[in-house]
């Protein structure tokens, strides 16, 4: 078993316009997506992710120092963990024994949201789930290479009600989650994967939900 690791989410009072200001970002404490993992080919890109939580909403930013990316899924649920992609598994309410969400997005802002426990159990969450939901990536279209900068950052935020739907529950302050921040490409030009808590699977895989970390409302 890996050691698990605490992220704390901050609690703001007012919802916001997203992507929200650099220096608001800059004050919010990082989980630091740094445990790359299984494949050893040096590519280890600097990522950050951070978390706040209004009343509303769950607000997730992640910005991620890469000189080339690729992106080319535009489509809701589309696979897109084979763009360059930024990860956030998490079970709001562990002790229900109801499974987590995933919420997969490369650099355009393209998700992929499924829910459940085990692989087989897992079933994709419908877009009127996500009523109120929002994305905003600094990327604005497909990219396979250079893209002028040197990083990218992409901030969105996930209604309270799609919890409440999934687990008869509301976040609110002293809930202590479950979950995990990744970093992958499986189909980038040098493939990674990339952790916030160590995942010890011999082999890649980050739907173990053994190996998430704390995640503390």
């Amino acid at each position: 078993m890996s050691p698990m690791s605490e992220y704390r989410v901050q609690r703001i009072h007012e919802d916001f316009a997203l992507p929200g200001e650099s220096a608001f970002w800059e004050a919010v404490p990082a989980a630091k997506v740094d445990h790359y993992l299984w494949l050893k080919n040096g590519y280890e890109p600097r990522v950050e992710a951070r978390a706040c939580c209004s009343p509303n909403y769950l607000y997730v930013f992640f910005k991620a120092w890469e000189p080339k990316i690729r992106v080319k899924y535009t489509d809701f649920q589309d696979p897109v963990y084979k763009d360059s992609c930024v990860e956030f598994f998490i079970d709001p309410f562990p002790e229900k024994k109801l499974g987590y969400i995933n919420i997969e997005t490369n650099a355009l802002g393209t998700m992929l949201i499924h829910h459940g426990g085990e692989r087989g159990t897992r079933r994709p969450v419908p877009r009127e789930a996500l009523a109120g939901s929002e994305v905003k990536p600094s990327i604005k279209g497909p990219v396979d290479g250079a893209y002028g900068a040197d990083f990218w950052t992409l901030a969105y935020r996930l209604p309270l009600s799609l919890f409440e739907e999934y687990y008869g529950g509301r976040i609110g302050p002293g809930r202590v989650a479950r979950g995990n921040f990744y970093k992958c490409g499986d189909e980038t030009e040098i493939p990674h994967y990339g952790a916030w808590n160590p995942v010890g699977s011999p082999k890649p895989d980050f739907h173990l939900p053994e190996y998430f970390g704390r995640i503390l409302f």
